[in-house]
């Protein structure tokens, strides 16, 4: 079994959650925890710490917002064979971890997946479109 929580900066973790359960129309089985602005990181770490105590048969992703950022500074330290942290999080990341939590994979296949999947899922449109002029570009320049 694997699971899931979304360490953040304030309420990234907790919307991200909400729009992935719109999509889905379900509960994707994710905790959210926020890093607050005053918070000194000891009440974030009791959260994980205990998180992860109450999980101790499970695989464990812990998805944060920016590598180098409080949430992946606290989180490091819980990293072990069956803990790992996917920084950079993103909504491509979350519906590939509750379309595939479930199907049997290997942990580091499952986390290589996901972490592929959040990688494809940011694109410069303009990539795609070429050098196209459009109208709104037109009147910016007008």
């Amino acid at each position: 079994m694997v699971k899931a929580i979304l360490v953040t900066h304030g309420n990234i973790g907790e919307e991200l959650i909400k729009v992935a359960e719109k999509i889905f129309e379900s509960d994707v089985g994710i905790t959210s925890i926020k890093v607050e602005w005053e918070n000194n990181g000891d009440k974030v770490y009791k959260e994980v710490k205990s998180f992860l105590n109450s999980n101790k048969e499970s695989n464990i992703i812990i998805f944060t917002d920016m590598f180098g950022g409080s949430p992946s500074n606290i989180c490091f330290q819980f990293i072990n064979k069956n803990v790992e942290i996917i920084t950079g999080v993103n909504l491509p990341a979350i519906i590939k971890f509750h379309t595939y939590k479930d199907k049997g994979l290997k942990f580091k296949d499952l986390i290589a997946l996901i972490y592929k999947d959040a990688i494809n899922g940011i694109n410069i449109i303009s990539d795609y479109l070429g050098e196209k002029k459009n109208d709104w570009d037109k009147n910016q320049n007008s």
